[in-house]
């Protein structure tokens, strides 16, 4: 079985962000025996003046084989780290969901969050009359909100940016297309054009290659500027994460 476990508002202003965190709740569950083949994406949600959010308003959504392991040793594992590296003023949300199940209300609720501010209210209700598994905790709770978003939005293979992949922090310098795909999990290198690039393309990687979720498959936009490839978003490194 494949999950989603995605999270959201763990992070105050001083502490670690969200994306760090939930490569530390991947790298326990895993250590656990829970989790397997890992993978984690960052879901941009509405920056907005009523929504109160540490820098960035993104929540993070980890996809991993359970090895054996049930949804409900996942979820209390998860939420016993949660509970463990709270930081104070945050609100963290956490949701679980078996990957093949997510209905499509939860994947509109997630373009929502993108677009609307969402009560949450509303975000609960809907939790629960979808059967959807939701926990949070703090003063108010307001990350159940981006959580559910996340594993929404990841459910569409079509949304967010991979902040933990199969070899992607180990790619460094000018690199092939071809090495970049041997080394990493990632499965297409594409211009912004939608050209796909061949294997003896060069890219200069910047020290910092984060695919997005495209397609249901891990894919590194590039842009061209003189002899090389550069990541087409790679701007959004300044991200907490």
């Amino acid at each position: 079985m494949n999950l989603f476990i995605a999270i959201d508002d763990t992070d105050n202003e001083e502490s670690i962000g969200t994306g760090r965190l939930s490569r530390m709740l991947a790298d326990e569950l895993s250590q656990k025996g829970l989790l397997s083949d890992t993978s984690i994406t960052r879901h941009q949600l509405l920056v907005h003046p009523d929504i109160p959010y540490t820098s960035h308003n993104s929540s993070a959504c980890i996809e991993a084989s359970t090895k054996g392991a049930t949804i409900e040793e996942v979820v209390t594992a998860s939420r016993a780290f949660l509970k463990e590296n709270y930081h104070e003023t945050a609100n963290p949300g956490l949701c679980v969901m078996d990957k093949d199940s997510v209905p499509d209300q939860l994947k509109q609720f997630g373009y929502r969050a993108q677009q609307e501010v969402v009560d949450i209210n509303e975000a609960r209700e809907l939790a629960k009359l979808l059967d959807i598994f939701i926990w949070w905790y703090g003063e108010t709770g307001q990350g159940c909100i981006g959580a559910m978003a996340g594993v929404g939005l990841r459910s569409t293979g079509k949304d967010g940016r991979f902040i933990d992949l199969a070899g992607i922090r180990d790619l460094k310098g000018i690199m092939s297309v071809g090495k970049i795909l041997q080394q990493s999990a990632i499965n297409r290198v594409i211009s912004v054009s939608g050209e796909t690039l061949n294997n003896q393309e060069i890219i200069d990687t910047m020290d910092w290659v984060r695919p997005s979720l495209f397609d249901s498959q891990a894919v590194l936009f590039v842009k061209k500027n003189g002899n090389f490839w550069y990541q087409a978003d790679g701007k959004n490194k300044k991200a907490k994460e």
